[in-house]
């Protein structure tokens, strides 16, 4: 397809729609939350998460660049660290700026307004390595996690997930309450969608063969939404064209799994929940639209930001109103 970061990051999601395919697995845009690790990608480094694009081709595992396993060497007397032999890196995509030159005077533009530089973004990207990949020289020991790393039983799992699904159902109330979204459960139901007189409608919980199904699709339809708060609408009441349509719907996929990742929610699902066809159609859009994905990822984010901090705002009133109840029966 190409050298641009564009082609790299689309063929690496494409290679792993094909991964999928053949093995007849579930194409996850993002890896979902797995018990016993990290809940997405980290620098190693900061400890920070990595979002946009990086959410969709990044394991959930803390990742170095060559530099970070040198300055960890430099530090440390007791062991040399190198990458495993044989070990494939990564790549985090990451924006700077740039002064955009005037073409006549060969000068930086200035706003008028502002009186600054004008800037453009420029997109590139750094090779990074995972930490499982990074081995001491002596031993062949894994540099040990920042982490600290939590098991599981059968019994803290499904308390887990009723916990997470507690969450979900009351973000998902207030969210609409709070934006005055309508919202419609249909007994016996087989379809979800968002109509763009703010009313969503999904099939009962009870329909759906998964709690990660369920948690998926309304995420899906709160994803939709957004579209009318963050202005991807632009006030129109309906998507326009086939192609509108298509980013959309990518913008919703892959903001529906990084909420589900949010909110550690587990793929209980024991059979893939989508088909070769469902993986050859968004195989084929992005075959010839390298860009489409990243652009989808800095949306979904956008639309993940808002949610959690809806969420947040829910769960901080829900605090100050137990607070107050204990205060009123002390008295």
């Amino acid at each position: 397809m190409g050298n641009s970061i564009a082609n790299i990051v689309t063929d690496k999601i494409l290679a792993r729609m094909q991964e999928a395919e053949k093995n007849g697995e579930t194409f996850h845009w993002v890896k979902p939350f797995a018990i016993g690790s990290p809940d997405r990608a980290y620098s190693f480094e900061t400890m920070k998460a990595y979002t946009g694009i990086n959410r969709l081709i990044l394991d959930n595992t803390e990742y170095l660049t060559k530099r970070m396993i040198n300055d960890i060497n430099d530090k440390n007397t007791d062991a040399f660290y190198h990458i495993r032999k044989g070990s494939r890196g990564s790549i985090v995509c990451f924006y700077t700026t740039k002064p955009v030159i005037d073409k006549e005077t060969g000068k930086p533009m200035i706003d008028e307004e502002t009186g600054l530089e004008v800037q453009r973004k420029i997109l590139k990207y750094t090779p990074v390595f995972s930490r499982e990949d990074i081995v001491r020289s002596d031993n062949g020991e894994v540099l040990p996690s920042k982490f600290d790393f939590k098991h599981y039983n059968y019994d803290e799992i499904t308390e887990q997930m009723r916990k997470a699904l507690d969450r979900f159902n009351k973000l998902f109330n207030y969210y609409c309450k709070k934006n005055g979204i309508e919202v419609e459960i249909i007994k016996d139901g087989t379809e979800a969608y968002f109509s763009h007189d703010m009313r969503i409608r999904v099939p009962e919980m009870t329909n759906f063969k998964s709690l990660y199904d369920y948690i998926k699709t309304v995420a899906h339809e709160m994803a939709h939404s957004t579209g009318m708060l963050l202005g991807r609408f632009d006030n129109k009441t309906s998507v326009d064209s086939k192609l509108d349509y298509a980013r959309e719907e990518l913008i919703a996929e892959i903001s529906a799994e990084i909420i589900a990742n949010e909110l550690q929610i587990i793929d209980d699902s024991n059979t893939p929940d989508n088909t070769v066809s469902y993986i050859n159609s968004w195989s084929s859009f992005l075959k010839d639209r390298p860009s489409e994905i990243i652009s989808a990822a800095a949306k979904a984010e956008k639309v993940v930001e808002l949610l959690m901090e809806t969420l947040k705002e829910m769960e901080l009133l829900e605090e100050q109103h137990k607070n107050i109840e204990s205060e009123d029966i002390d008295r």
